[in-house]
């Protein structure tokens, strides 16, 4: 009777519903039908093998990847497959395919175009949001930065704090005609804060960087709401742009009163 019991426990626990398992946003889920077909239709396709009814750090992360990629590019499917080991075994012959090891969920593999041509994520890596986006850049031609952050800027604002001034200017014109071209409105969004940044540091030198983002973590460790909070973050990160290892120019003189 108590193996019945605990037969039937494990049973229940397996048939959770969807519903009490933590979304993925953005994520297509994928089963052995559908896999080698939506796969092929992207030039890369990120996807994670895990439960069926996937939790936790790690599926947050993943979450969270989700989110960011879909800002960065159309040319990368994220997804899912979820491996049942009871009742019909769904998707479990998918799993084995890819030499899943069900005992440590989950898996993330990189496709390349087919079902055939991937890398996967080492194990001994921490499924965390930075590394998911290391993972796919140092694989692809793909960039996905932090919340907020341009590719472009970012080459171009190396060691910005640094650079002379009448070189500053010459970045803040480059970077304000470019800003003029942008089509999305988030975009343009954040590139003014590139250039509203720029200046600053050109004006009052690396000394705003630190008092800036003292300012902002104080605004968003505070209650403000979930908008104002993402916004705070891209404005972080894109602080974080200018950072350098060593400042090596002399602060601008301040004018006295």
């Amino acid at each position: 009777m108590m193996h019945i019991l605990v037969t039937l426990l494990l049973v229940a626990c397996h048939s959770i519903p969807t519903t009490w398992a933590v979304t993925c946003t953005g994520c297509v889920d994928l089963d052995e039908l559908s896999f080698q077909k939506t796969v092929e239709r992207f030039p890369y396709s990120i996807v994670k093998f895990d439960i069926a009814y996937p939790y936790g750090e790690k599926h947050e992360a993943f979450t969270a990847f989700s989110k960011s990629a879909h800002k960065a590019t159309k040319d990368l499917l994220i997804a899912t497959v979820g491996v049942k080991d009871y009742g019909e075994l769904e998707n479990k012959a998918l799993g084995d395919r890819y030499k899943v090891d069900d005992k440590n969920f989950p898996s993330i593999f990189l496709f390349k175009g087919n079902a055939d041509e991937y890398v996967q994520l080492p194990s001994h890596v921490d499924v965390t949001l930075d590394n998911l986006k290391a993972f796919v850049s140092a694989n692809t031609p793909l960039y996905i930065g932090r919340d907020g952050c341009i590719k472009e800027f970012n080459e171009v604002l190396k060691n910005y704090a640094n650079i002379p001034d009448a070189e500053q200017l010459k970045l803040i014109e480059e970077l304000q005609a470019k800003q003029e071209q942008l089509t999305d409105p988030e975009q343009q969004q954040n590139a003014r804060a590139y250039l509203i940044y720029m200046r600053k540091i050109h004006e009052v030198g690396y000394d705003f960087l630190e008092e800036e983002t003292k300012r902002l973590l104080r605004l968003k460790a505070g209650k403000v709401t979930e908008a104002k909070k993402e916004e705070l973050l891209r404005k972080l990160n894109i602080l974080e742009v200018f950072r350098v290892h060593k400042v090596t120019k002399t602060a601008p003189e301040k004018e006295e009163l």
